[in-house]
C-alpha cells in the first residue's frame, strides 16, 4: 500500500492540491485506517479514517484507470476520465456525490469482496437487485449483502436464533 501511495503522489500531481491535506497527513491517516482494519476490536471511525478512506478510493481509481488503460478487466463501470475527476468530488462534495456505480465497484476493488444490493423501495414481489464484483468471476469473492429501503442502503446481517 505504502509503495502504491508513493507512487501516485508521484504520478498524480493533483493529490498533493488536496484542500488542508498534503502526503505526510495523508500517510499517517492511511495508516491509522490500516491499524483500525486490524484490530480485532471495533472502534467508532474517527474524521481521519473517513479521510485515509477517501484517498484510499483515489488510489483504487488510479488503479482501475491505469488497468483500463493496459486493456486489463475493468469491465465498463470505470467510465471516467482519469482519477483527478473522482479526486476533484471527493475534496469539493464529498463520497456522496460519486455515481453509485463507480463508488460500489472501488468498495468492491478496495475490499476484495462482491457487494449485492437488494433495492426494495418499490412495491414489487421481485425487488431489484445491483451486483458489483471486484474480480471477473462474481462466485470467486466472499459476498456482502446491503438492503436498500430509503436512500441510502444498510448491511444486512444475518443473526442466528439460540432457540
Amino acid at each position: 500500500m505504502t509503495k502504491r501511495f508513493d507512487n501516485s503522489l508521484l504520478e498524480c500531481d493533483f493529490m498533493s492540491k488536496w484542500p488542508g491535506y498534503d502526503s505526510k497527513q495523508m500517510r499517517k491517516d492511511l495508516r491509522r485506517l490500516h491499524e483500525l482494519a486490524s484490530t480485532e476490536t471495533s472502534f467508532g471511525l474517527e474524521a481521519d479514517h473517513h479521510k485515509a478512506y477517501q484517498v484510499l478510493i483515489v488510489l483504487e481509481a488510479k488503479r482501475a484507470y491505469d488497468e483500463r488503460l493496459a486493456g486489463l478487466f475493468c469491465e465498463d463501470w470505470f467510465d471516467v476520465d482519469s482519477p483527478a475527476d473522482i479526486f476533484r468530488t471527493l475534496s469539493n462534495r464529498g463520497d456522496d456525490e460519486l455515481p453509485p456505480k463507480i463508488l460500489w465497484n472501488i468498495l468492491c476493488r478496495i475490499s476484495g469482496v462482491s457487494i449485492e444490493i437488494i433495492d426494495a423501495r418499490g412495491l414489487s414481489e421481485r425487488p431489484k437487485i445491483h451486483r458489483f464484483s471486484s474480480t471477473a468471476s462474481q462466485i470467486s469473492a466472499p459476498c456482502l449483502t446491503w438492503l436498500r429501503l430509503g436512500k441510502r442502503p444498510v448491511p444486512l446481517f444475518y443473526i442466528p436464533d439460540d432457540e
